[in-house]
């Protein structure tokens, strides 16, 4: 089943040349967010470097991620792009002290735009995965009790069911759910009934990073061998002035790359980024 994203394609050393070109296999049917897809395996490699980021803070001292090996399949109207890079360990849940493995896509939706987070007038969208959200979805919301099982510390007021009260189930009732002030006030980290382990944003510049409400991506990671292995899938075109339109096949568009760590403390601004695009060749006619 894994055969087409096996860690073997990690093994080169040291880390690739700066990517320049990312050529996109065109497909009758893109496989379903599914990582290990023979379909993958036909799909040209494109190894991306990274580095720590330094432009801005918190910085990042140094990185712990030097590369990731990038696919790209498009059946002319979406496209689906498996990112995979090494990791000795999957870190999934987020305490105090405590952070979990993630990785973003950018598309700028300028020609002039830069890969650092956009620019004023000068925006980009990014494609944002994290291990936690996978979790939530594979399994079941990620409560204290999946990461402390022996763990209590408070009872919410009008909870229905037995103790320990597993979020959500046990708080379907608005009465109970005003315990939750995050979620009751839309925070998109907060979302107990998550269905899609991808976020959509915008920024334009440091400090300036959206959550879009309204999001058309799709995606799945999945751990195996050593490694993470995430697909992220959109439309070619949307109607969303906010989203990066990656439709005519006779231009170029272009892909930025960040990973975070959450073994080595990554959050935020502390990640390991590409800082430079990478061109984006659309083959979309099958």
């Amino acid at each position: 089943q894994w055969a087409g994203w096996v860690p073997y394609e990690l093994s080169d050393a040291p880390a690739p040349a700066p990517a320049r070109a990312l050529n996109v296999h065109s497909v009758t049917l893109l496989p379903e967010d599914d990582p290990a897809a023979p379909a993958w395996a036909e799909a040209p490699s494109l190894g991306v470097p990274l580095m720590p980021q330094q432009m801005t803070r918190p910085q990042q001292a140094s990185g712990t991620i030097s590369y990731v090996r990038v696919r790209a399949l498009s059946d002319g109207e979406r496209l689906s792009l498996r990112v995979t890079w090494r990791d000795p360990q999957p870190d999934h849940h987020v305490e105090v002290g405590r952070f979990c493995d993630a990785v973003a896509v950018g598309f700028p939706l300028d020609p002039e735009t830069p890969p650092m987070m956009g620019a004023k007038d000068l925006p980009m969208q990014i494609l944002y995965w994290k291990a936690l959200w996978q979790k939530d979805i594979d399994e079941h919301f990620q409560d204290v009790q999946d990461l402390h099982p022996n763990f209590w510390s408070d009872l919410y007021w009008f909870a229905e069911g037995e103790f320990p009260y597993p979020v959500p189930q046990a708080f379907q009732r608005p009465e109970s759910r005003q315990w939750f002030p995050a979620q009751q006030a839309g925070n998109p980290m907060a979302d107990f009934e998550r269905e899609q382990p991808v976020q959509e944003l915008s920024a334009a510049g440091w400090g300036t990073l959206t959550h879009q409400e309204e999001s058309v991506s799709t995606g799945r990671g999945a751990y195996r061998d050593g490694a993470w292995s995430v697909v992220f899938t959109r439309p070619l075109r949307t109607d969303d002035p906010r989203d990066a339109q990656l439709g005519f096949a006779s231009q170029t568009r272009r892909v930025a790359f960040a990973v975070w760590n959450g073994a080595t403390g990554d959050r935020g601004a502390r990640k390991n980024w590409s800082a430079t695009w990478v061109d984006l060749r659309l083959e979309t006619s099958n």
